[in-house]
């Protein structure tokens, strides 16, 4: 299995109004316990407005959770902006990691850059999810 090539799919959705810490929680918990069954691993962010994630796994597996996510009513919008084949996993430490993130929390920045200091993250996934942080944030007037 070491030379065959995973599917690796990342997105941005927008979050329901009002969802709650609590409820990215239960979303965590529930991908844990998909991705275990189906071999997938990943890595999870919501910054309070939208989510981000990154999914990878046997290509069929990868598809059908991504489905199953398109259909969840606690997001919409869901767009696909990152496709590939990939030889390694860049989140194999875990089924699904998870983070809050806030655009003003420097202790959210080194937890973040916890997660992607993995040897295997690609430099453009590292960007993405550094990227992402700022998000959703309101403009400076």
């Amino acid at each position: 299995m070491p030379n065959e090539m995973i599917a690796s799919c990342s997105y941005i959705s927008t979050a329901r109004a009002g969802l709650a810490d609590t409820d990215f929680q239960a979303i965590l918990d529930e991908a844990n316990e998909r991705n275990a069954t189906l071999g997938l691993t990943g890595l999870l962010a919501f910054n309070g407005l939208n989510f981000m994630q990154t999914l990878e796994g046997a290509r069929q597996n990868v598809y059908e959770c991504i489905r199953l996510i398109e259909m969840d009513r606690r997001h919409n919008g869901m767009v696909i902006f990152d496709r590939r084949e990939i030889r390694q996993r860049e989140f194999s430490g875990w089924t699904m990691a998870g983070i809050r993130m806030r655009s003003a929390d420097k202790l959210c920045r080194v937890e973040l850059d916890q997660l992607l200091s993995a040897d295997g993250v690609r430099p453009e996934t590292r960007k993405n999810f550094q990227s992402f942080q700022s998000y959703g944030r309101p403009a400076a007037l």
